[in-house]
C-alpha cells in the first residue's frame, strides 16, 4: 500500500485563506492581502480550527489499500473518496461479488485541512484498525513535510482533549 500527496495548498489557496480571515476584521475588510499568511498565523488558524482553513485542500493517491480500510476512510462525511470499483460490470480482474474484504483497491482521497485533523483525531486512536492508523499516519506525515505548520496537530482525540476520551469503549491509555 502506497500513499502519495498529489495535491496540496498552493499560493492562491493560502492567499484565499488570508482573505477569508481578513473579511472578518473590520480594519481589513474589503482589502486584498498582498503577502502570504505568516507561518505563525497559519499555525494558529489550524490549531484553533477556524473556518478559513477549509479552503486548504489536499488529495492523496492511495494505491493497493484493502477495500475494508478504504471504507473506514469513506465514512468521513467532509472528505471525498474516489475508490476504484469492484463491481463486475466495471472490471473483470476479480469476481467483485465474492471479493474478500481486504481486496486491494486504489483511491484518491480529497480532504480539507480541518477534516484531515478530524480524521487524524479518530483514526490515530489505538482503538482504530492498525492498517487505518498506518494510512492516516502516512497522510499526516506527508502533509507535515510539505506544511510544517501542521506539526503537532495530527493527534488522537484523547491527546487533543488533554487525556479525556469520548469513545464508547476507551482504550484505557489515560486511566
Amino acid at each position: 500500500m502506497t500513499v502519495s500527496l498529489i495535491k496540496k495548498p498552493n499560493v492562491d489557496d493560502l492567499m484565499l485563506m488570508k482573505r477569508c480571515v481578513w473579511i472578518t476584521d473590520l480594519d481589513k475588510r474589503g482589502k486584498i492581502p498582498l503577502s502570504l499568511p505568516s507561518k505563525e498565523l497559519t499555525y494558529k488558524l489550524l490549531r484553533a480550527r477556524h473556518s478559513p482553513i477549509r479552503v486548504l485542500n489536499f488529495a492523496f493517491l492511495i494505491e493497493a489499500i484493502p477495500s475494508n480500510i478504504a471504507t473506514h476512510l469513506a465514512r468521513h462525511v467532509h472528505a471525498q473518496p474516489f475508490i476504484s470499483s469492484l463491481r463486475n460490470d466495471r472490471q473483470d480482474i476479480i469476481d467483485g461479488d465474492n471479493a474478500p474484504r481486504n481486496t486491494p483497491v486504489d483511491m484518491i482521497y480529497y480532504v480539507n485541512a480541518e477534516e484531515l485533523m478530524t480524521i487524524a483525531n479518530k483514526r490515530l486512536c489505538i482503538k482504530a484498525s492498525a492498517q487505518t492508523r498506518e494510512v492516516v499516519q502516512k497522510m499526516c506525515d506527508l502533509v507535515e513535510k510539505e506544511m510544517p505548520e501542521f506539526e503537532g496537530l495530527f493527534v488522537s482525540q484523547c491527546v487533543r482533549n488533554g487525556g479525556r476520551c469520548d469513545e464508547i469503549n476507551p482504550c484505557g491509555r489515560w486511566d
